[in-house]
């Protein structure tokens, strides 16, 4: 199976595992005069819960949770907001990558030599070393 169809498969599983959002008692929450309650009901509209789709729906909501008087609604917008972002730029990134750059966030091996190789470049750079100190062509230079 191909890694962006196996991505997608994820994702839909990821999205199983919760409820389908209730979009009646997220817009009921957002009306409500406890900050706990307005709180949850923005939470309701974060992407990494499965509210894709609603949030899209709901994104003026959003904007307007950022004016909010109480800073536990300002503080969930502004999650719902940045996990929205990074949901997008993944989704733009994919479109971008080149065949061959599905690795690119994979993390590289360190390229940590051996204390043998290390011994040998030593010598190796001793040896250059003495050669440029020990040349001989300005002795070369004889008047016969």
């Amino acid at each position: 199976m191909p890694e962006s169809n196996l991505d997608e498969v994820v994702m839909v599983a990821k999205r199983e595992r919760w409820a389908k959002p209730d979009v009646k008692k997220i817009e009921a929450d957002l009306q409500a005069t406890d900050e706990v309650v307005r709180s949850n009901g923005v939470r309701g509209l974060c992407p990494c819960h499965g509210a894709r789709d609603v949030l899209e729906q709901k994104v003026n909501v959003l904007m307007r949770s950022f004016r909010d008087p109480s800073r536990l609604v300002r503080g969930m917008a502004l999650h719902v907001f940045y996990d929205a972002v990074i949901m997008q730029s993944k989704v733009e990134l994919k479109n971008y990558l080149e065949p061959g750059d599905e690795k690119i966030g994979e993390k590289r091996a360190m390229p940590f030599r051996s204390m043998e190789q290390r011994l040998e470049a030593r010598a190796k750079r001793k040896l250059e070393r003495h050669k440029k100190r020990n040349r001989t062509s300005h002795r070369e230079w004889r008047v016969e």
